[in-house]
């Protein structure tokens, strides 16, 4: 399988500093949660001046809504890179997947404050995350139709579409992030993710 490069871009496109805040809140809310991590945290974990965290955010409420548009964009850059990586189509589908559920796994799958975030989530931005969602399902769906036109597959299975064989990739995929058996392994998740691609590519089978 050729692996797609991994590349992590700019958190807000815009100011170093910003982007050193933004990735640092990260890695405190998962290490710490949201409710224990102060901006002092933050301040001191970016290398930066309080005030600095507050010329460029509001409140931590915005740090943590910063780092969602920041997870969106990379989730985009992934799966722009795994749509035009070389490899089977099972590759591309795979890192197409691994591109929203491998990264979260990574990011979250050890965090004892995952619930936390969670709530947070979508206390705060629930409707963005349902937004970012359909715009992945979409994707996702394209992607497909795409392997279909260049004759990589073909048609979906007789009572399905498209977007239900999305839905049922997607809904797999949710659901190895919780199986115990994997206890946290990335490498087993993306092999559990291969393993829906190829599954999702053999019932397309021309």
């Amino acid at each position: 399988m050729k692996r797609v490069q991994k590349k992590i871009v700019p958190a807000s496109g815009g100011s170093t500093k910003s982007d050193a805040i933004v990735l640092a809140a990260l890695e405190l809310f998962t290490r710490y949660g949201y409710r224990k991590t102060s901006i002092d945290d933050i301040a001191e974990s970016a290398q930066v001046a309080k005030r600095t965290v507050y010329l460029h955010f509001e409140n931590k409420a915005a740090i943590f809504l910063a780092i969602l548009e920041y997870l969106g964009n990379q989730v985009r850059h992934r799966c722009d890179a795994a749509e035009h990586a070389g490899g089977t189509a099972v590759d591309r589908l795979t890192a197409m997947l691994d591109a929203y559920f491998g990264m979260g796994f990574e990011l979250f799958s050890k965090s004892a404050h995952m619930p936390e975030l969670e709530e947070t989530f979508s206390k705060l931005a629930r409707g963005r995350i349902t937004t970012l969602n359909r715009e992945y399902d979409d994707h996702l769906a394209k992607f497909v139709r795409s392997l279909q036109k260049t004759g990589e597959t073909g048609a979906a299975p007789r009572g399905l579409t498209v977007e239900q064989i999305v839905h049922i990739l997607i809904r797999g995929a949710k659901a190895s992030k919780h199986d115990p058996d994997l206890k946290g392994d990335s490498r087993a998740f993306q092999q559990r993710l291969r393993q829906l691609a190829i599954l999702a590519i053999a019932a397309m089978r021309k």
